[in-house]
């Protein structure tokens, strides 16, 4: 008898679990941003993260799963806009970069703060530096530092994907 009761309870309560979660659908918003150093090199990218459970601001950083970004990606493109790398630093709320940094007001829709972004390996690219006061771009080379090939006062542009 009790195994019945056990059985019919934890069933209603799979029910009223899965309808509430129906209420509240979760709803991606993703957001466009570009970067464009001095030298005119670029980097384009995006990001998502369900607006019904996010946080005012937050902050992702380092390799594994993440707190709030569900994906994040960057591109970086040379002078004459050819393409140089991709990189998908989150994928399916899990951050593949060991260096990654990220940090978002949600109020204002600003990218603030210290980035990192991009890769990590010789030969990658990435842009690392603090928002609205310098954001560099660097090449990883086979060994020694990380060379900086164009930078700007830290200026990085959003927008709402349509």
């Amino acid at each position: 008898m009790k195994k019945i009761i056990v059985k019919i309870t934890f069933t209603a309560v799979i029910f009223i679990f899965t309808t509430l979660m129906g209420i509240i659908p979760a709803s991606a918003i993703t957001f466009n941003y570009t970067w464009k150093g001095d030298n005119n090199y670029s980097a384009t990218g995006s990001f998502s993260y369900d607006e019904n459970t996010v946080p005012a601001t937050f902050s992702e950083n380092g390799f594994g799963a993440t707190n709030v970004l569900q994906s994040l990606n960057i591109s970086f493109f040379a002078p004459l806009n050819n393409r140089i790398a991709t990189y998908n630093n989150v994928l399916d709320g899990n951050s593949k970069a060991n260096y990654f940094n990220f940090n978002f007001n949600t109020v204002t829709q600003e990218i603030f703060g210290l980035i990192d972004l991009g890769g990590e390996e010789p030969g990658d690219t990435y842009l690392k530096g603090t928002v609205n006061t310098n954001l560099s771009l660097f090449q990883v080379p086979q060994s020694g530092i990380d060379v900086i090939i164009d930078s700007n006062s830290g200026n990085i542009s959003i927008e709402v994907e349509p």
